[in-house]
């Protein structure tokens, strides 16, 4: 669809849930000018089945630099409406478990179109990298290892299971990609990727709807990766990580995210 004047903070997602996820190449049609026509940019890969990708003979290569459009969009996940913890990063990776995730586990496939349309089922975990049933996949794998200590030490608090601190932080807890296109590196060398529409809506969104949640002191933003393009104002409330930190991405009890998350969620539970 093509991409209307930007005049609502909840224009992240209304854009994303009218999108047409029929065919590859999967993109915003707003994107499609700058990405199918900018020579700059780094190659984009289209395949659209779980066959040609695992046969061929890049498959896993880890100096793959190409942008994957033959996997669904992930601008963000989990309830980004409710949810009081905003994990801001700057792209999706790509694993060994994406394409065959999409193309051969329905159930995954499906629990990303609801994230991508914000329609989540009453007893769903919405933030679905921390939901069991997904734990083959590689995004399981990265989000349930930076936070389990975190959860571990949730459970405690809170007395109850680990299970269900889990579950309660996945509730609470969301991702925003700057750059909703998989890739194993974000590279930008000449600029163009910043100008994307859809890299507009996830600032505007930031913007427009985390931040006056954060000021409220109803939300925390944790930004992990490349905080200079985000161009958030400093606050308590919004944690950033430096270069250094970035490398790491860590999210432990003693890491700066890992201390934000437990000091909010603290104060949640006693709200």
């Amino acid at each position: 669809m093509d991409m209307e004047p930007m005049n609502s903070s909840l224009d992240l997602l209304d854009h994303w849930k009218a999108w047409n996820a029929d065919e590859p190449p999967f993109l915003l049609e707003a994107d499609r000018p700058i990405l199918m026509s900018d020579r700059s940019l780094p190659h984009l890969l289209q395949r659209g089945d779980w066959q040609s990708v695992h046969s061929a003979d890049d498959f896993g290569a880890p100096d793959d630099s190409r942008v994957h459009l033959g996997l669904l969009p992930q601008p963000y996940c989990g309830d980004l409406r409710h949810a009081s913890i905003y994990v801001l990063l700057l792209n999706p990776g790509i694993g060994n478990t994406d394409y065959y995730g999409e193309y051969q586990v329905p159930q995954y496939r499906a629990a990303l179109l609801s994230t991508l349309r914000q329609d989540f089922e009453a007893k769903s975990i919405p933030f679905l990298f921390l939901d069991p049933q997904f734990a083959w996949h590689g995004g399981f794998g990265w989000w349930h290892g930076k936070l389990a200590k975190v959860i571990e030490l949730l459970a405690k608090t809170w007395s109850v299971p680990f299970a269900t601190a889990r579950a309660r932080l996945g509730s609470e807890i969301s991702s925003i990609e700057l750059f909703p296109y998989h890739s194993m590196s974000f590279r930008d060398r000449g600029g163009s990727l910043q100008k994307l529409p859809s890299v507009n809506l996830a600032r505007a969104f930031v913007r427009d709807f985390v931040i006056p949640r954060v000021h409220d002191g109803n939300a925390i933003a944790i930004v992990m990766r490349q905080a200079k393009l985000w161009e958030l104002p400093a606050h308590s409330g919004v944690v950033t990580y430096s270069s250094g930190q970035a490398r790491g991405a860590h999210l432990s009890p003693d890491s700066p995210g890992g201390k934000a998350i437990l000091k909010h969620l603290g104060q949640i539970n006693r709200g």
